[in-house]
Formats: structure tokens, C-alpha cells, sequence
């Protein structure tokens, strides 16, 4: 179902910071990024790195918790979330908690966000690709083929993007990191842009 990608994993400090997001360990992926912080201190864009590194990763002892996945999970739970008058405050609340822990709210755009947004995309989207109970239906009991859970892949897009935001007036907010997860969609699922095209006409 995934795009085929040849592209051999490179030495950490080679080609950087390319080689720095082929690192999956986001811990690992600090203590690279603090040793060359060390011999680069002036290095605006590792510093913005390390800022953004600094909202996504939480670590608690030996276990690491990537908090742009957290928040994601967290918004899409929402779908079904009835609004009304008594919970709209903290409904709105909470969205906007998650929008920032996203970097979407309350963050200043650059393109090591954005290039942080398309690597966390990557990683969920791959998830989702490789997950027996994500491609699966009625209770995993009815396996799902790739149209399929691609359709479902971008219906989850579009809420947790644009649909969810927008019953907040956040939708604009939301176009930049909706862009991106869309544009590594398209790019990394086989045929994706036409799964995509699909899914909105």
C-alpha cells in the first residue's frame, strides 16, 4: 500500500539535517540533535528544532511518548462529539490544548514546522498502513483492502483537519498542518492522490 522508497538510511551527521528525521527514535533523535547543537550553538534553524523537538517529545524514565501522535488521537476521538451550550467552552478548550501541542496554536511557523509536521504525518500515516486492526472493519473481523482503508486514512484527515476545527472557527488555523498531512499522503500512500481526489469529489 506504501510508495516504494529506496533511499538508504544515511550516517546521522551526514547530509544533515536530512539524515537527522530518518532517526524513528524521537529520544535518539535529541541526544543528535543536542551534540550537534554542541559544535553548532549558533545554528537558528537547530535551535527552532530543538524548540519544536522540546513540544513533541515527553519522556518519562526509558519511555517516550510523541506528543503531535497524543494530540492527533485526542482530536479524533471528537468526531462524535454532540456541542451544545454547557460544553462548548470546554470542548473548544480542549481542541485548542491539542492544537498546541501540535504547534498549530500559539507556535511561530517556519519550515522546520513544517518539515517536523510532515515527518510526525509520515510516521502516523505508515502506522495506520501497517495496523491489522486499522485495516480491518466490523470489529477486525472483515480485513479491508487498500482503497478501502485509504478512503479511511483520508476521512480521518479531513476531521481531524478541517471538520473538528471548524466547529470552532479554527479551520484557517488548521490549512497549513491540514496542507502538509495532505500533501505526505498523496506522497507517500500509492496512488494517494488519486485516493485523495476520491474521497473529496
Amino acid at each position: 500500500m506504501l510508495a516504494k522508497n529506496e533511499t538508504p538510511k544515511a550516517d546521522i551527521y551526514e547530509n544533515w539535517p536530512a539524515s537527522y528525521y530518518e532517526e524513528d527514535s524521537l529520544i535518539q533523535r535529541k541526544a543528535y540533535l543536542d551534540q550537534y547543537l554542541l559544535e553548532h550553538p549558533e545554528s537558528e534553524s537547530d535551535l527552532r528544532r530543538k524548540s519544536i523537538l522540546d513540544r513533541r517529545l515527553s519522556v518519562r524514565g526509558k519511555q517516550e511518548t510523541d506528543q503531535f501522535i497524543r494530540a492527533w488521537m485526542m482530536i479524533r476521538i471528537c468526531e462524535n462529539d454532540r456541542i451544545s451550550f454547557l460544553n462548548r467552552k470546554s470542548k473548544e478548550r480542549e481542541l485548542r490544548e491539542n492544537l498546541s501541542r501540535l504547534c498549530i496554536l500559539d507556535f511561530e511557523r517556519s519550515d522546520e514546522l513544517i518539515r517536523e509536521w510532515r515527518d510526525f504525518a509520515r510516521k502516523y500515516l505508515i502506522i495506520c498502513c501497517e495496523s491489522h486492526s486499522y485495516r480491518t472493519a466490523a470489529f477486525g473481523l472483515i480485513p479491508m483492502n487498500d482503497a478501502k482503508t485509504a478512503i479511511r486514512i483520508a476521512r480521518e484527515i479531513d476531521n481531524v483537519t478541517r471538520i473538528i476545527p471548524s466547529r470552532f472557527n479554527l479551520e484557517e488555523e488548521c490549512a497549513a498542518f491540514r496542507d502538509t498531512v495532505i500533501d505526505v499522503y498523496c506522497s507517500l500512500l500509492e496512488n494517494g492522490r488519486e485516493y485523495w481526489q476520491s474521497y473529496i469529489s
